[in-house]
């Protein structure tokens, strides 16, 4: 182990070991000069990580191990919090053999934190006086922030989350299923006066450095956002609230040295929750965003005017009514040229997904593989029926809208709904569920209670936590956890839709050339199904077994026309899982998964190659993807978690936000301590 990891573990374990000992003592509370009675947390999350081939070109980062580190200490002292957050990543027995060439590809590299620093990266002295800020805070913690709240005012400096809304304007969150961890590191201010509410912030963006998904390294941007939002409760009951928000960002010089962007956005919402006697409740919030974008010399000289201005806008529309046993919902959204990122870009590379800084509702499963929600216009109509007083709860769900690429090849804008580039997308599912009658549950469980996870519509406090879904689980269904039933009852989710995506126009050929599409040519098709059941057996185990299956089939080459059932049974995608818990302390999971959409047609064999084959050719990827997971919680928030098998990749979709995640084969071990 290298000199600087093993100090980072020794810290680890001395911080782990004394001080909460000598807390613990004193029932997690310490008497300290000037402060008083101080409660502390700490976690301890270690990782070690096996990961064999990822089946790609790049044989440079395969079969290697990993140990992650991951320290978070919280101390509260009415009215004051610190948290700190330290981060220690390094591989070993992985290939260094890059040429000069390929060093993009060995790019797999210890980074401690605090204790590494960012590669020199370009930045224009002229632009902003503390735009290199990041780079001379690089050997800072991870995470660092220090909270003041006392009556109506709330003050932090250093890390921490901030949404506005429902995320369309502004949303610094966690999002684990896609390995997001983003916080803002500057100021923040919030003045809660009763009736009126200001909230206003400034810092720079920090996204983990460590993708816990891809383990690449990236450097700490220098994004700089601002901005603020004003809310006012109104009415006899405060039930009608208004505000006011306006953000703006500047993003860095992107990698090429030729572009760099301006964003700002200006918006309102409204919210009406209790209508008719709590029987309506009402949402709306529209922003107008303007992006300047700056090329060449302008990119380096604020003196300039912007080489090119972009407007758009992001509209999100809900309504709800509850009439006996029916709920209906109603959504609509438009996002015409509306993203709040470095570019208007529908693919992201990962570092830039960690740079997507609004999370606006796509309406959308997250089950969904979305290709972008940034140039989109359409709504859903949800309804459910609850056939009282039994447990049955039955849903249709139907939602269409339009979506494009912001801009074709020429760069000419297009709308959501363009009649020759634009796309429709249809989904319709039916689904039934059935909930148990009410577990007494223990007060927390292992992952509840986890600071890191931010009140929605403020600011919330950097804290930290386990690893959670960043890390593989259950091959992607949702990792070794069971639902707790009452005895002598069950739970049961189900349900079976019919996705499409067509072209709504003929593609602008010119001369004799026949068109690429035509209207109502498909892109994407999909039957799918879906069911979960929990169940306990005897007094102190539950069982709970999962099955996804979809037929889908996806435009390659040849058009795609018409409703064909043989053409679309090719291709499968799906699952299914059992799990076994023992009480609260054991939690067994098995999993298989299958995925042949991948290959060629004439490869798709689940008994051809089924766990794939690494050649010194174009790789056959794996058909069978099975898993096993055993996780033993010694407490409430202690536990050990082991897997070992593959997990699929592909686009994973969360919160209206995506991102491409690399096939995983190898084994995952797992230990957080809390006290």
């Amino acid at each position: 182990m290298r000199p600087r990891s093993a100090a980072l573990a020794l810290l680890s374990v001395t911080l782990t070991a004394t001080l909460p000992s000598t807390a613990l003592a004193q029932g997690l509370v310490a008497r300290l000069p000037g402060l008083g009675p101080t409660a502390f947390t700490i976690t301890n999350t270690s990782l070690l990580r096996y990961r064999g081939s990822n089946f790609d070109l790049n044989v440079h980062d395969d079969r290697f191990g990993s140990f992650t580190e991951r320290l978070d200490i919280a101390a509260t002292s009415a009215p004051w919090r610190l948290y700190l957050r330290v981060d220690g990543f390094s591989p070993f027995g992985h290939d260094t053999s890059c040429t000069e060439e390929e060093v993009s590809l060995c790019y797999l590299r210890s980074n401690y934190r605090p204790g590494s620093s960012d590669s020199t990266r370009f930045a224009a002295s002229d632009r902003f006086l503390l735009r290199s800020l990041p780079e001379r805070l690089s050997p800072m913690p991870e995470r660092l922030s220090l909270r003041y709240q006392r009556g109506d005012i709330t003050a932090e400096v250093g890390d921490f989350y901030q949404v506005f809304g429902r995320g369309l304007s502004l949303a610094f969150r966690k999002v684990d299923p896609i390995g997001l961890d983003t916080t803002l590191r500057g100021g923040r201010l919030e003045i809660d006066r009763g009736r009126l509410t200001a909230r206003a912030f400034a810092g720079y963006s920090n996204p983990q450095n460590l993708d816990p998904i891809s383990l690449s390294i990236f450097d700490d941007p220098s994004d700089l956002l601002a901005g603020g939002s004003v809310s006012a409760r109104v009415g006899a009951d405060e039930d009608i609230e208004l505000s006011g928000h306006v953000v703006h960002t500047s993003f860095e010089l992107l990698a090429d040295q030729r572009r760099q962007d301006d964003v700002d956005i200006g918006g309102w919402r409204v919210e009406l929750p209790s209508l008719l006697d709590g029987a309506l409740s009402l949402y709306g919030e529209m922003n107008i965003l303007r992006r300047a974008s700056r090329t060449g010399r302008a990119s380096q000289d604020d003196s300039l005017p912007p080489s090119r201005t972009t407007n758009g806008r992001g509209i999100y529309v809900a309504a709800q009514l509850n009439r006996g046993r029916f709920t209906v919902l109603a959504e609509w959204k438009d996002y015409t040229h509306y993203l709040l990122a470095p570019t208007e870009a529908s693919n992201s590379a990962p570092r830039d997904v960690a740079r997507v800084y609004s999370s606006a509702p796509s309406l959308e499963r997250d089950d969904q593989r979305i290709f972008t929600n940034a140039n989109t216009r359409g709504g859903r109509v949800r309804v459910d029926y609850t056939v009282a007083p039994s447990p049955w709860i039955f849903t249709l769900n139907s939602v269409m809208y339009g979506w494009a690429e912001t801009a074709d090849s020429l760069g000419n804008e297009l709308d959501p709904w363009d009649p020759s580039h634009g796309l429709i997308t249809s989904h319709t599912y039916f689904a039934v569920r059935r909930r148990s009658r009410p577990v007494a549950r223990p007060s927390a469980t292992p992952s509840a209670g986890d600071p890191s996870a931010p009140a929605r519509g403020g600011g919330a406090p950097a804290a930290g936590g386990s690893a959670g879904g960043v890390v593989p689980g259950a091959a992607g269904l949702g990792g070794a956890s069971v639902t707790r039933v009452a005895r002598g009852d069950f739970n049961l989710v189900a349900s079976v839709g019919y996705r499409r995506e067509f072209y709504a126009g003929s593609d602008r050929a010119s001369g004799a050339l026949p068109p690429q599409w035509q209207a109502g040519d498909l892109k994407h098709e999909s039957l799918q199904a879906d069911f979960d059941i929990a169940l306990p057996v005897g007094a102190n185990d539950s069982i709970e077994l999962r099955v996804d299956h979809r037929f889908e089939r996806n435009y390659t080459a040849d058009r795609l026309t018409g409703f064909n059932l043989d053409q679309l049974t090719t291709g499968a995608r799906g699952g299914v899982a059992l799990s076994w818990s023992h009480g609260l302390p054991l939690v067994v999971s098995a999993s298989l998964r299958w995925d042949n959409t991948t290959r060629p047609i004439g490869q798709r064999g689940l008994g051809d190659q089924p766990l794939g084959l690494v050649s010194t050719g174009l790789p056959l990827l794996p058909v069978l993807f099975p898993s096993m997971e055993v996780r033993w919680n010694f407490t409430l928030s202690n536990f050990i978690r082991v897997f070992g098998g593959m997990t699929p990749g592909g686009r994973v979709c969360s919160g209206g936000v995506c991102r491409d995640v690399p096939l995983f084969q190898g084994a995952v071990a797992e230990l957080v301590l809390r006290i």
